[in-house]
């Protein structure tokens, strides 16, 4: 029984699994946006279970940044989630629209 251990310890040198060192999801997003990498934070945003409203927001201003056909449709969606999500105020919603459709002129 004990050369069997010693030959499996043999085959098997290790017993734990490492993980890569990549960085979570949240930082690489993070890091993406400040690089203004637009590939990389959309890379980042699809692994992520709920990407917050104001990251939203940062993705849909770099796809303005680009010129980016997905940005009208991205800005409908976060505006979406903007009602829904918070309550904001008739005045603030006419500000951030206009602001968005500024963005896409």
């Amino acid at each position: 029984m004990g050369g069997s251990r010693a030959y499996k310890r043999h085959l098997f040198p290790c017993e734990h699994t490492f993980l890569t060192a990549q960085p979570h999801a949240n930082v690489r997003f993070r890091r993406a946006i400040e690089r203004r990498a637009l590939w990389l934070a959309e890379d980042a945003a699809r692994e992520l279970p709920n990407l917050p409203l104001e990251d939203a927001l940062q993705l849909v201003h770099l796809y303005a940044e680009r010129g980016s056909p997905k940005f009208e449709p991205a800005a409908r969606r976060w505006l979406v989630r903007y009602l829904t999500e918070g309550t904001p105020g008739l005045t603030d919603i006419a500000k951030v629209t206009a602001s968005l459709a500024k963005r896409n002129a």
